[in-house]
């Protein structure tokens, strides 16, 4: 017998294409998707500055890192940078609420002063968390923000006029906190220390997606967080 075999290919599938959701300007005109430049002073503040103006809520009260050098070794030293830093977030996130309270921001929709008043309450139980380490330690709390990067979150406070310029300074300096998280880490000696800087470093890189979407921009742009962007002591 001849039987004759007929190898069928199947049909080529075509690769299902990935769209990245398509984002409503309708539901949120309140924020211009635009190519975000990124606030590459603000990072470069890591060099250096003086502390000036108020915009971001310098409080005047002395902070650990006076006259506290030799409790600020270790996990402390890295506390107190840490606090310095989120001392900076809750008050540039109270300017935000404070100038859009008084209109000068123009519109904001609820949904953008929930994630304000949200992300500043974050922020200080993140510097609440810091202190209580500072204390177990044995050093002062940290109450001013961090003196380098201040003066120039407030200088580029000054040029924020709308929402969606205060969204691009908040989505800066949440990429500076995340990202000096992650750095600060491996240099981290206490267990718990490590467990409060990854659990913060999660929850800022959460605000950054928030922000990275209402800019009109895909939330999650990178394969790897990186830490090119991240602070560190003077």
């Amino acid at each position: 017998m001849n039987n004759q075999t007929t190898d069928t290919m199947p049909e080529p599938v075509e690769p299902m294409a990935f769209e990245a959701p398509s984002i409503s300007l309708s539901r949120r005109k309140f924020l211009v998707a635009s190519s975000v430049t990124g606030l590459a002073l603000v990072a470069a503040a890591c060099g250096g500055g003086d502390d000036g103006g108020d915009a971001t809520g310098d409080t005047g009260q002395t902070g650990a890192g006076e006259g506290g050098d030799e409790a600020a070794s270790g996990d402390a030293a890295v506390a107190q940078f840490a606090a310095g830093l989120e001392v900076l977030a809750v008050g540039t996130y109270k300017a935000v609420l404070d100038a859009a309270t008084a209109n000068k921001l123009g519109p904001v929709p609820p949904a953008v002063a929930e994630y304000v008043k949200t992300a500043m309450a974050h922020h200080q139980e993140h510097l609440d968390a810091w202190n209580k380490v500072l204390k177990s330690a044995g050093a002062a709390e940290v109450t001013t923000p961090d003196a380098k990067l201040k003066p120039v979150v407030d200088a580029e406070f000054a040029k924020v006029k709308d929402v969606a310029g205060a969204a691009k300074l908040a989505l800066t300096l949440e990429e500076i906190a995340a990202q000096t998280y992650l750095k600060a880490i491996p240099s981290l000696q206490s267990k718990d220390a490590i467990k409060l800087a990854g659990s913060i470093q999660a929850v800022d890189q959460q605000h950054v997606a928030i922000l990275n979407f209402a800019l009109g921009m895909y939330p999650v742009p990178d394969v790897f967080q990186k830490t090119d962007k991240a602070a560190s002591p003077a």
